[in-house]
Protein backbone atom coordinates (compact mmCIF):
# COMPACT_ATOMS: atom_id res chain seq x y z
CA UNK A 1 0.00 0.00 0.00
CA UNK A 2 1.08 3.35 -0.91
CA UNK A 3 2.15 5.55 1.90
CA UNK A 4 1.11 9.26 2.02
CA UNK A 5 3.56 11.49 3.72
CA UNK A 6 2.66 15.29 4.82
CA UNK A 7 5.14 17.67 5.80
CA UNK A 8 4.79 20.74 7.17
CA UNK A 9 7.36 23.07 6.59
CA UNK A 10 9.84 23.39 3.14
CA UNK A 11 12.64 24.90 5.39
CA UNK A 12 15.84 22.89 5.45
CA UNK A 13 14.07 20.18 7.70
CA UNK A 14 11.10 20.27 5.53
CA UNK A 15 12.92 19.57 2.17
CA UNK A 16 15.73 17.24 4.24
CA UNK A 17 12.52 14.74 5.38
CA UNK A 18 11.34 14.61 1.54
CA UNK A 19 15.00 13.95 -0.07
CA UNK A 20 15.46 11.37 3.04
CA UNK A 21 12.04 9.89 2.99
CA UNK A 22 11.73 9.92 -1.09
CA UNK A 23 15.31 7.96 -1.31
CA UNK A 24 13.39 5.24 1.67
CA UNK A 25 10.25 5.08 -0.40
CA UNK A 26 10.10 6.39 -3.89
CA UNK A 27 6.82 4.56 -4.64
CA UNK A 28 4.90 6.81 -1.64
CA UNK A 29 2.87 10.42 -2.09
CA UNK A 30 4.05 13.53 -0.45
CA UNK A 31 2.72 16.78 0.29
CA UNK A 32 4.62 19.69 0.97
CA UNK A 33 3.28 23.15 2.86
CA UNK A 34 4.66 26.50 3.77
CA UNK A 35 3.35 29.61 4.05
CA UNK A 36 5.96 30.86 1.97
CA UNK A 37 6.02 30.15 -1.93
CA UNK A 38 9.67 30.99 -2.00
CA UNK A 39 10.87 28.18 0.02
CA UNK A 40 8.56 25.32 -1.89
CA UNK A 41 10.72 26.11 -5.41
CA UNK A 42 13.42 23.75 -5.67
CA UNK A 43 14.66 21.33 -7.58
CA UNK A 44 12.63 17.82 -7.12
CA UNK A 45 14.03 14.44 -6.12
CA UNK A 46 15.47 13.09 -9.54
CA UNK A 47 12.75 10.15 -10.32
CA UNK A 48 9.39 9.40 -11.11
CA UNK A 49 7.94 10.66 -7.23
CA UNK A 50 4.40 11.36 -6.71
CA UNK A 51 5.26 15.28 -4.85
CA UNK A 52 2.19 18.04 -4.49
CA UNK A 53 3.77 21.69 -3.16
CA UNK A 54 0.96 23.40 -1.54
CA UNK A 55 1.27 27.19 -0.15
CA UNK A 56 -0.56 28.27 2.65
CA UNK A 57 -0.49 27.69 6.72
CA UNK A 58 0.89 24.65 7.23
CA UNK A 59 -1.14 24.03 10.16
CA UNK A 60 -4.11 25.36 8.82
CA UNK A 61 -3.97 23.28 5.89
CA UNK A 62 -3.10 19.97 8.25
CA UNK A 63 -6.57 20.14 9.87
CA UNK A 64 -7.91 20.42 6.59
CA UNK A 65 -6.22 17.32 5.45
CA UNK A 66 -7.10 14.89 8.58
CA UNK A 67 -10.66 15.65 8.20
CA UNK A 68 -10.23 14.80 4.37
CA UNK A 69 -11.60 10.96 3.22
CA UNK A 70 -8.58 9.61 2.52
CA UNK A 71 -5.86 11.75 5.33
CA UNK A 72 -1.97 11.22 5.36
CA UNK A 73 -0.41 8.10 6.70
CA UNK A 74 1.73 10.15 8.42
CA UNK A 75 2.36 13.81 9.51
CA UNK A 76 5.76 15.36 9.40
CA UNK A 77 6.62 18.94 11.62
CA UNK A 78 9.17 20.59 10.43
CA UNK A 79 8.42 24.30 11.47
CA UNK A 80 9.30 26.14 14.35
CA UNK A 81 5.59 25.75 15.93
CA UNK A 82 4.51 22.84 18.46
CA UNK A 83 2.22 21.96 15.71
CA UNK A 84 0.26 18.98 17.73
CA UNK A 85 -0.61 21.86 20.24
CA UNK A 86 -1.41 24.11 17.43
CA UNK A 87 -3.90 21.78 16.07
CA UNK A 88 -5.27 21.20 19.69
CA UNK A 89 -5.59 24.63 20.56
CA UNK A 90 -7.15 26.22 17.26
CA UNK A 91 -9.79 23.48 17.72
CA UNK A 92 -11.60 24.29 21.28
CA UNK A 93 -14.81 24.15 21.34
CA UNK A 94 -16.79 27.32 20.80
CA UNK A 95 -17.94 28.27 24.12
CA UNK A 96 -14.85 26.65 26.10
CA UNK A 97 -13.26 27.90 29.11
CA UNK A 98 -9.58 27.05 27.70
CA UNK A 99 -6.54 29.48 28.04
CA UNK A 100 -2.79 28.94 27.77
CA UNK A 101 -0.50 28.89 31.19
CA UNK A 102 3.27 28.52 31.32
CA UNK A 103 4.76 25.33 32.37
CA UNK A 104 6.12 24.90 35.63
CA UNK A 105 9.47 24.83 35.76
CA UNK A 106 10.09 21.63 37.89
CA UNK A 107 9.13 20.21 34.51
CA UNK A 108 12.55 18.59 33.43
CA UNK A 109 14.41 20.12 36.19
CA UNK A 110 16.55 17.03 36.46
CA UNK A 111 17.43 16.84 32.63
CA UNK A 112 20.35 18.14 31.13
CA UNK A 113 18.81 21.04 29.31
CA UNK A 114 15.35 23.06 28.91
CA UNK A 115 14.39 26.55 27.75
CA UNK A 116 11.27 28.68 28.19
CA UNK A 117 9.88 29.52 25.47
CA UNK A 118 7.66 32.73 24.03
CA UNK A 119 4.48 30.88 24.97
CA UNK A 120 5.49 29.66 28.40
CA UNK A 121 6.33 26.55 26.89
CA UNK A 122 9.15 24.61 28.09
CA UNK A 123 11.92 22.61 25.38
CA UNK A 124 13.85 19.82 26.58
CA UNK A 125 16.55 17.61 25.65
CA UNK A 126 18.50 14.80 27.53
CA UNK A 127 21.37 16.14 25.53
CA UNK A 128 23.54 19.29 25.79
CA UNK A 129 25.17 18.82 22.37
CA UNK A 130 23.50 19.60 19.17
CA UNK A 131 22.46 16.14 17.31
CA UNK A 132 23.29 15.77 13.81
CA UNK A 133 20.59 15.91 10.99
CA UNK A 134 21.47 12.44 10.34
CA UNK A 135 20.69 10.69 13.61
CA UNK A 136 18.97 7.08 13.54
CA UNK A 137 17.63 7.56 17.22
CA UNK A 138 19.53 4.23 18.68
CA UNK A 139 17.10 2.98 21.22
CA UNK A 140 19.65 2.33 24.07
CA UNK A 141 22.38 5.43 23.79
CA UNK A 142 23.26 8.60 22.26
CA UNK A 143 24.22 8.55 18.36
CA UNK A 144 27.27 11.41 18.62
CA UNK A 145 28.42 10.82 21.52
CA UNK A 146 28.11 6.80 22.32
CA UNK A 147 27.13 7.36 25.52
CA UNK A 148 24.01 5.43 27.33
CA UNK A 149 20.74 7.02 27.36
CA UNK A 150 19.21 6.06 30.68
CA UNK A 151 15.92 6.75 29.78
CA UNK A 152 13.57 7.98 26.72
CA UNK A 153 12.51 11.43 26.85
CA UNK A 154 8.66 10.86 25.71
CA UNK A 155 8.24 7.76 28.56
CA UNK A 156 9.87 10.19 31.06
CA UNK A 157 6.76 13.13 30.36
CA UNK A 158 4.29 9.96 29.76
CA UNK A 159 5.40 9.11 33.03
CA UNK A 160 5.56 12.07 34.84
CA UNK A 161 3.91 12.92 38.38
CA UNK A 162 3.03 16.19 39.21
CA UNK A 163 0.34 17.32 41.14
CA UNK A 164 -2.52 19.35 40.01
CA UNK A 165 -1.61 18.18 36.00
CA UNK A 166 -2.62 15.96 33.60
CA UNK A 167 0.14 15.06 31.42
CA UNK A 168 -0.42 13.94 27.71
CA UNK A 169 2.61 13.12 24.86
CA UNK A 170 2.20 12.83 21.04
CA UNK A 171 5.50 10.38 20.72
CA UNK A 172 7.26 11.23 17.93
CA UNK A 173 8.62 8.24 16.02
CA UNK A 174 11.59 7.92 13.58
CA UNK A 175 10.53 8.02 10.07
CA UNK A 176 14.22 8.13 8.11
CA UNK A 177 17.61 9.39 9.58
CA UNK A 178 16.81 12.65 11.32
CA UNK A 179 12.80 12.86 10.43
CA UNK A 180 10.35 12.29 12.74
CA UNK A 181 6.60 12.51 12.78
CA UNK A 182 3.64 10.92 13.92
CA UNK A 183 0.31 9.29 12.14
CA UNK A 184 -2.90 11.38 12.42
CA UNK A 185 -4.35 8.62 15.59
CA UNK A 186 -1.91 10.01 17.45
CA UNK A 187 -3.34 13.70 17.14
CA UNK A 188 -6.97 11.84 17.35
CA UNK A 189 -6.20 10.11 20.56
CA UNK A 190 -4.48 13.37 22.07
CA UNK A 191 -7.92 15.66 21.46
CA UNK A 192 -10.10 12.80 23.14
CA UNK A 193 -8.00 12.86 26.03
CA UNK A 194 -7.85 16.10 26.41
CA UNK A 195 -11.73 16.77 26.10
CA UNK A 196 -12.09 13.78 28.75
CA UNK A 197 -9.62 15.47 30.97
CA UNK A 198 -10.19 18.41 33.47
CA UNK A 199 -7.83 21.10 35.40
CA UNK A 200 -4.11 21.92 34.43
CA UNK A 201 -2.56 19.62 31.16
CA UNK A 202 0.69 19.35 30.01
CA UNK A 203 0.56 18.63 26.18
CA UNK A 204 4.22 17.41 24.84
CA UNK A 205 5.19 16.14 21.63
CA UNK A 206 8.61 14.27 22.22
CA UNK A 207 10.51 11.61 20.59
CA UNK A 208 13.63 9.81 22.61
CA UNK A 209 15.71 13.07 23.19
CA UNK A 210 14.25 16.23 22.36
CA UNK A 211 10.80 17.70 23.11
CA UNK A 212 8.57 20.36 23.67
CA UNK A 213 5.52 20.92 26.23
CA UNK A 214 2.64 23.51 26.64
CA UNK A 215 0.81 24.05 29.42
CA UNK A 216 -3.29 23.90 28.96
CA UNK A 217 -5.94 25.01 31.44
CA UNK A 218 -9.42 23.97 31.21
CA UNK A 219 -12.24 25.92 33.23
CA UNK A 220 -14.73 23.74 34.59
CA UNK A 221 -13.31 20.93 32.70
CA UNK A 222 -14.74 22.39 29.57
Amino acid sequence: MTARYLILGAGRFGRLALARLVQKEPQAEFCLVDHDLRKLIFPLPPGDVAIRRVAGPATAYMAKALEARTPPDWLIPAIPRHVAFEWLWQRRPPGSHWRQEPVPLIVGRDLPFKQRGAEGELYLSVSTERCPDDCPEPADRCYLTGLKREFSLYRYLEDLSLQGFTSLVVRSRQLAPGVGGYRPAALWDLWRRTLAAAGSLLISTACRCHGVVHGLHKVNGR
